[in-house]
């Protein structure tokens, strides 16, 4: 049975992290803020995922959000204080480069089960797992560009290597919604499901991975991981520099701040 209690590793209980075994599901729970990542969260997943890499019970990991989104990417809070806090975004930035590079050097295969929109950070988090399942609700989207802003960390990373880099730039120049369908073909996403059936599918997928030699299983991931890795390498610096040059422009102060002023009159 899973293990319904405290979230394990002390993280938030944003992020909920239960046990079946040797399988982990990790839960994106902010339903009401269509799990839009927290301060508190993005500082948090560097962590969860080095200790999920050193539970030595675990084989297999499942991500996913709670209630009807994936995860809207980051919070309104955050983003305000990243325009008003110079040294605060800085540590941003810093802390993106953690948790890329936690995520890419998981040994564990995680399974995205991506139940609803992913926009932003949420779509980071989504195509940087090895396995992505979309319900036939979800999409993608990477919208930096609409506020000024460059290209999100993980995306940077992980999208030219998936599909196109023609295609990657269309995607990311428009910050266009990409359906679950369109990510299948696109080479961002592995199969759409039934909403009703999108964890089901992801439990028997990990169930054939748990099935698998676990030392192959691991060997294999790092392998396979390496082009992550190397894309890493030639971008991530500086698409992390670039990121925080364009969260101190006035462009995108500019933006954000018609962007903040819309939303408190919606």
């Amino acid at each position: 049975m899973i293990d319904s209690s405290a979230s394990m590793y002390g993280m938030p209980p944003q992020l909920q992290v239960t046990a079946d075994g040797p399988l982990r599901f990790i839960t994106l729970n902010r339903p009401d803020e269509l799990n839009a990542s927290s301060t508190e969260m993005l500082f948090a997943y560097a962590d969860l995922f080095a200790r999920l890499a050193k539970d030595s019970e675990a084989r297999v990991a499942i991500l996913t959000g709670s209630g009807r989104a994936f995860s809207a990417g980051g919070d309104f809070h955050h983003f305000v204080k990243t325009l008003d806090d110079p040294a605060f975004a800085r540590e941003v930035q810093e802390n993106a480069r953690r948790v890329i590079h936690s995520i890419i050097d998981l040994p564990i295969p995680i399974i995205a089960a991506v139940n609803g929109p992913a926009v932003g950070f949420g779509a980071t988090l989504a195509t940087l797992c090895d396995i992505v399942l979309m319900s036939d609700r979800a999409f993608l989207a990477e919208p930096h560009i609409n506020i000024g802003l460059v290209v999100g960390d993980g995306i940077s990373v992980s999208w030219p290597l998936y599909m196109s880099l023609l295609r990657a730039k269309e995607l990311i120049f428009t910050g266009d919604r990409i359906t679950a369908q369109q990510a299948v073909e696109y080479g961002l996403a592995n199969r759409v499901v039934t909403a009703d059936q999108l964890m089901d599918e992801a439990r028997k997928l990990a169930d054939k991975l748990l099935a698998q030699p676990q030392i192959a299983l691991r060997e294999t991931k790092k392998i396979m991981n390496t082009f992550l890795r190397q894309s890493a390498s030639h971008v991530l610096d500086t698409t992390l520099a670039t990121q925080l040059s364009a969260t101190l422009s006035d462009e995108h102060h500019q933006l954000a701040r018609a962007f903040l002023a819309r939303q408190a009159r919606s």
